[in-house]
């Protein structure tokens, strides 16, 4: 590329404990007419502040992160057999799945960095609710009888109420997830239009008067990739009660289920990046 460092300042990005987590380096300062030259004393004060503000961001972002593990953390001691592993795979699923599909889109590539990063560690959270479950249902070793099915189903609303009052883009797409992604592209799904109080939607009651549920775009996109990403997850391994299914199994119903469970869009982008997964 023909690409020569010339001059280069490098300041430390210090916290508040002044260990250093990161450097900022800016190379070949140029003058007014194109020409690289050495970086000034003058430039050295302006630049650290720079990297103070740069600083103290990336330790909010690190505090966050961490924040975030931890209340994986704690979701995994709830349910160690499964949850640990199972949120790292669905948050890889769904930020491949999401790239795939933003790239058809031609969305921004900006854009889909930062939503790729977002999405990784809110889908890690999906099943957070689990929190608030019963031992005897969540540990149960085998399938789930009627009645203890419709608790389960309570941990969608009790992970969303966790992000009820969002603080950040971050806080409102996990809230989207816990709460939607069990939801049905047809309309079959839970929890429906509730509120977090469990409360029917005025205006969305079927002729039983129970929540009706979304269904197609009603449906948050990232739900709708999480959805995805978890069910092929759950195929695919081993669980308390079932075997892993082969990949030909998992990838038959996954395409049966496109348009009935399924965003079909999503699941054309899953299996143009089923290789990567």
């Amino acid at each position: 590329a023909r690409y020569r460092t010339q001059s280069m300042l490098t300041i430390p990005l210090k916290n508040n404990q002044n260990k250093v987590i990161g450097v900022m380096q800016l190379i070949n300062a140029q003058n007014g007419e194109g020409n690289v030259i050495p970086f000034s004393e003058e430039d050295t004060p302006l630049i650290r502040t720079f990297a103070n503000n740069a600083a103290m961001a990336i330790e909010r972002a690190q505090m966050t992160r961490a924040m975030i593990l931890r209340m994986i953390s704690m979701a995994e001691l709830r349910d160690p057999k499964e949850t640990g592993p199972h949120v790292n795979r669905v948050g890889a699923y769904a930020s491949e799945i999401y790239e795939k599909w933003a790239f058809k889109k031609k969305l921004p590539e900006k854009d889909v960095e930062h939503y790729k990063d977002l999405l990784r560690m809110a889908a890690m959270l999906h099943d957070v609710g689990k929190v608030g479950i019963k031992d005897e249902i969540l540990q149960k070793p085998g399938r789930l009888n009627p009645e203890e099915y419709e608790t389960m189903k309570q941990h969608t609303v009790k992970g969303a109420r966790l992000f009820d009052d969002p603080q950040s883009e971050f806080d409102e797409i996990a809230g989207q997830i816990a709460l939607n992604h069990h939801e049905h592209w047809d309309g079959a799904g839970y929890p429906g239009y509730i509120d977090l109080e469990g409360n029917v939607i005025p205006g969305y009651a079927d002729e039983h008067g129970k929540p009706r549920g979304k269904r197609g775009e009603e449906i948050p996109l990232f739900a709708r990739i999480v959805a995805v990403a978890d069910v092929y997850d759950a195929l695919s391994c081993r669980r308390v009660y079932k075997d892993a299914w082969n990949q030909n199994e998992v990838s038959e119903e996954l395409k049966k289920e496109s348009s009935r469970h399924f965003d079909p869009e999503i699941i054309e982008a899953f299996f143009a990046t089923v290789d990567v997964i």
